[in-house]
C-alpha cells in the first residue's frame, strides 16, 4: 500500500475486541433439542404418513377409479366344473406296516393333477376343441403369423436383428395353450378322491365344453394307455402259454413213468405203515415189560425154594391157592408123607407154570422184533419211493398252477380290453353356469384403494427416506456438524420495500421475531455491551436465501441502536441491493470495496447512506477480482477500521462453491452463518462448503447454520420440535 494514494486512517478508540466465542458452546445458542424427548422411530413414521395424507388419500382415489375402470373394461367371465372321481385303492396294494390308503390317495391325486396339468395333455384338449368347432388347430394363426413374400423387405433392420437373437419359430407358445391353461382351473375336493377341473369364459356353454371336454380327454387317454398296456401284456401271455404247457406236460410224464416203475405210493400207506410200526413198538415194550416181571417172579420163586422157605412163603411167592392149603394141612399133621408129596408135586407144576409163561413171553418179544424188522424194510422202501414222488410232484404243481394262472390272467386281459378301465371316471360332467365369476366393478373399489394406498405409503416413504435435503434444526446439526441457531421464515418473493415492513414495520411478526433472535443470538454481546461485532453471511448456492438473510439481519440491527454497515461482495448484485442502492444518498460516484480496502479511497467515500433503511451499504463492482484485493489487504486493519466506524457490519459474502474467496473473508469476521435452503439445499453441498472453509480441520471462527426460506406450516407438520413451532404461533 505504499504507493496507495490515501493512507490508511487510524482512527482513536480502535481497540480490537475479543472474539466471542458464543457459537462455540452450542448450550448457550438456543435450548438443546435433546432435552425434549425424541420422537420414536414409529413416531416419525407416523408423523411422515399423517403429513402426506392428501397425497396417500390421492393414491387410494386413483387406485378406486382405476380398479372401477378395469372392472368396466374387463369381460364377465362364467367358471364351469367337472368333477373326476379316483378309484380307491384295492386291499391287496396296501403293504402291511407301509403307507396307508390315504397316503396312496393323496399320492395319486397328485399323480394325476401332475398330469392334467401337463403339456401334452393341454395340446390333445386343444385339438379336440379344434375339432369341435370345426377347424384346423392353429391353421388361421399360422396363416396370419406366416409372412408373405414381401415381408422380408417391409420387416426393419431392428427387428431382423431381433428375430437373430431370440428366433420365435418353434419357441413361441402357442395362444391356444396358453389361454386354455391361464383359464383352467385343476384341484382336489378337500382330503377326498375327487379332483375338480374349472374353466372360465365369457360363455357359458362354452366353459362347460371346455370343462367336459377336459376331463373325458384325460379318461379316454388313460383308458386307451391301460388297454395298450393290457395288450401288450396279453401279447406276452399268450406267447408264454405254449412254453408253460410243454413244461407241465413233461412234468406230468415224468411223475407218471416213476409211479409205474416204482409202484403206487402214495402218503396214505406211508401213513398206515407209520402208524402200524408205532404200534408194533409199543407191544413190544408192554411184552418186554411183563417178560421182565415174569422172569423175576420165577427167579424169586426158586430162590425161596433153595433156601427151604416156608411153604407159606413160596406159595405166596408162587400166587397157588392149594399150596397154601397144603401148607395148611401139614402145619395140622407134619408126619403125613403123603402130604409132603403133595406139597413138592404142588411146587414143582408150579416152577412148571411159570417157566411155560415166561418162554411164551420170550415168543412173543420174538415174533413183534421180527415184526418191526418187516416193518422197518417196509419203511425204508415206502420212503424211497416216496422221495421220488416228492422231487417230482412239486414240478408239477407249480406248473398246473402257473399254467392256470396264465389262463385266468389271459381272460381278464381280454374282458379289461374290451371293456378298458382308466382308474378314474367322471363324477359329475360341468353344466353351462347361470352366474357370473366375475365380481361387479364395485366389489374391485375398495381393493384397489387399499392397495394403492399402501402403495402411496410406500412412495411417501420411500420418498422421505431418500431425501437429501435439510429441514429440522436438529437434522441440520447432525448433518453439518455445527449449531444451527435458527430458521427464517419464508415469504415469497422478497423486495425491498416488503422486507422494510416485514422487519421494521412489523415488529412482532414472526419473520421479524425470527430476524431478531437471529442477530441476538449471533452477536450477544454487541446487543449487550454494545461492542463491535463482524458477521460473515455465506451459502453453498446462490439461492440459499444469503442476501436476504443479510439485508434482514442489517435492518433488524438498526432497532437495536448503532450505525450499521453491509457489504455485499456478490458481483451480480441482488434485486434487494439494486432496490437499495436506488434509494442512496452521498456522491453520485460511488467508490467501491476493493478500492477501499487498496487504499485508493476513505471508508466514507466507499459508502453509500441508505435513508430509508438506517443502513449504509458497500458494495464490489464485477469487474474487481475479489480473490485478489481480499489475499492482498490487511484483514485486521480493514475490520478494525469498520468497526471503529460501525457497530455492526455485516458481510454478504459469496457463496461457497463461487470460489475461495468465503475462506479469506473468515478473517474478517467475529462470526460465520452459512445460509442453507429449507427443503431444497442438498445436505451433501452444505457440508462441502464447510469443508472448503475448514483451515486444518476446523473453522477459524464460530460458525453456524441458518435455515432460510421455512414453510412454517409444513415445518410444523413434521412436529420436529424446533423454535419453528414458537414462530408458528406467531401466525394469525
Amino acid at each position: 500500500m505504499a504507493d496507495s494514494a490515501i493512507s490508511r486512517i487510524r482512527l482513536p478508540g480502535a481497540a480490537v475486541q475479543p472474539t466471542p466465542a458464543v457459537l462455540e458452546n452450542r448450550e448457550r445458542i438456543r435450548p438443546r433439542l435433546e432435552r425434549a424427548a425424541p420422537l420414536v422411530a414409529s413416531s416419525q413414521l407416523a408423523v411422515a404418513l399423517r403429513r402426506s395424507k392428501w397425497s396417500i388419500l390421492a393414491f387410494a382415489l386413483a387406485g378406486g377409479i382405476l380398479a372401477a375402470l378395469v372392472g368396466l373394461v374387463r369381460p364377465v367371465m362364467f367358471e364351469a366344473t367337472s368333477q373326476l372321481i379316483i378309484d380307491a385303492p384295492a386291499r391287496s396294494s396296501i403293504a402291511p406296516g407301509g403307507s396307508s390308503a390315504q397316503d396312496l390317495i393323496d399320492s395319486s391325486i397328485d399323480d394325476h393333477i401332475t398330469m392334467l396339468s401337463s403339456q401334452g395333455h393341454l395340446r390333445r384338449v386343444a385339438t379336440a376343441l379344434h375339432k369341435v368347432e370345426g377347424s384346423a388347430p392353429s391353421a388361421s394363426k399360422a396363416e396370419i403369423s406366416r409372412p408373405g413374400p414381401g415381408a422380408a423387405s417391409k420387416t426393419s433392420f431392428a427387428a431382423r436383428i431381433i428375430e437373430r437373437l431370440w428366433p420365435q419359430s418353434g419357441a413361441a407358445v402357442d395362444s391356444d395353450l396358453k389361454l386354455l391353461r391361464n383359464r383352467t382351473r385343476i384341484g382336489q375336493e378337500l382330503r377326498s378322491r375327487i379332483i375338480s377341473i374349472a374353466f372360465a369364459d365369457e360363455d357359458p356353454v362354452r366353459a362347460a365344453l371346455v370343462a367336459n371336454t377336459f376331463a373325458q380327454i384325460y379318461v379316454n387317454e388313460l383308458a386307451k394307455k391301460a388297454q395298450a398296456e393290457d395288450k401288450v401284456e396279453l401279447d406276452g401271455v399268450v406267447a408264454s402259454l405254449p412254453r408253460v404247457q410243454t413244461d407241465l406236460v413233461a412234468a406230468t410224464d415224468r411223475l407218471e413213468k416213476y409211479r409205474l416203475s416204482h409202484g403206487a405210493v402214495d402218503q396214505g400207506s406211508a401213513d398206515n405203515a407209520a402208524r402200524e410200526r408205532a404200534d408194533l413198538s409199543q407191544q413190544m415194550s408192554m411184552s418186554k415189560a411183563d417178560l421182565a416181571a415174569m422172569e423175576s417172579r420165577l427167579q424169586h420163586a426158586q430162590d425161596l425154594r433153595k433156601q427151604d422157605a416156608p411153604i407159606a412163603s413160596l406159595a405166596e411167592a408162587l400166587g397157588t391157592p392149594q399150596l397154601a392149603d397144603l401148607a395148611a394141612r401139614q402145619a395140622g399133621a407134619p408126619a403125613d408123607e403123603d402130604l409132603r408129596a403133595a406139597i413138592d408135586n404142588e411146587i414143582e407144576q408150579g416152577l412148571a407154570r411159570e417157566e411155560a409163561e415166561v418162554n411164551t413171553y420170550r415168543a412173543q418179544v420174538g415174533a413183534l422184533e421180527d415184526r418191526k424188522a418187516v416193518l422197518d424194510a417196509v419203511a425204508a422202501d415206502t420212503a424211497t419211493r416216496l422221495s421220488g414222488l416228492r422231487a417230482l410232484e412239486p414240478q408239477v404243481s407249480l406248473l398246473t398252477q402257473r399254467y392256470n394262472e396264465l389262463l385266468s390272467r389271459q381272460q381278464d386281459l381280454i374282458r379289461r380290453i374290451g371293456a378298458p378301465s382308466a382308474g378314474v371316471s367322471i363324477l359329475s360332467p360341468a353344466w353351462p353356469p347361470a352366474k357370473p365369476q366375475t365380481l361387479p366393478p364395485i366389489f374391485l373399489v375398495p381393493p384397489g384403494m387399499i392397495a394403492f394406498a399402501i402403495l402411496g405409503m410406500m412412495f411417501v416413504l420411500v420418498r422421505n427416506r431418500f431425501s437429501r435435503t435439510l429441514r429440522g434444526e436438529a437434522e441440520t446439526e447432525a448433518a453439518l456438524r455445527i449449531p444451527c441457531i435458527g430458521l427464517v421464515p419464508g415469504s415469497g418473493k422478497m423486495h425491498m420495500k416488503k422486507l422494510r415492513e416485514l422487519v421494521l414495520g412489523q415488529p412482532s411478526s414472526a419473520y421479524s421475531r425470527a430476524v431478531t433472535s437471529l442477530l441476538v443470538g449471533a452477536s450477544p454481546n454487541q446487543a449487550r455491551t454494545r461492542s463491535p461485532h463482524t458477521i460473515l453471511i455465506t451459502s453453498s448456492l446462490r439461492d440459499d436465501g444469503a442476501n436476504e438473510l443479510a439485508w434482514s439481519l442489517a435492518l433488524a440491527a438498526t432497532r437495536l441502536g448503532g450505525p450499521v454497515l453491509l457489504i455485499d461482495l456478490e458481483r451480480p448484485h441482488h434485486q434487494l441491493t439494486h432496490e437499495f442502492l436506488q434509494h442512496r444518498s452521498g456522491p453520485a460516484v460511488l467508490r467501491s470495496f476493493g478500492d477501499f480496502i487498496s487504499n485508493r479511497c476513505s471508508l466514507e467515500d466507499a459508502v453509500a447512506t441508505i435513508p430509508e433503511a438506517g443502513v449504509d451499504l458497500m458494495t464490489v463492482t464485477p469487474s474487481e477480482d475479489l480473490l485478489k484485493l481480499l489475499s492482498s489487504a490487511d484483514s485486521l486493519d480493514c475490520r478494525d477500521e469498520l468497526q471503529a466506524d460501525y457497530s455492526l457490519v455485516v458481510i454478504n459474502g459469496p457463496s461457497g462453491l463461487a470460489g475461495p474467496e468465503a475462506r479469506f473473508l473468515t478473517n474478517w469476521a467475529d462470526a460465520m452463518l452459512l445460509a442453507v435452503r429449507w427443503d431444497k439445499t442438498p445436505r451433501d453441498i452444505a457440508r462441502g462448503v464447510l469443508d472448503l472453509l475448514q483451515r486444518d480441520g476446523a473453522i477459524s471462527v464460530p460458525t453456524g447454520s441458518v435455515l432460510t426460506g421455512v414453510n412454517l406450516k409444513r415445518h410444523g407438520r413434521y412436529q420436529f420440535g424446533d423454535s419453528a413451532d414458537l414462530l408458528l404461533e406467531q401466525l394469525p
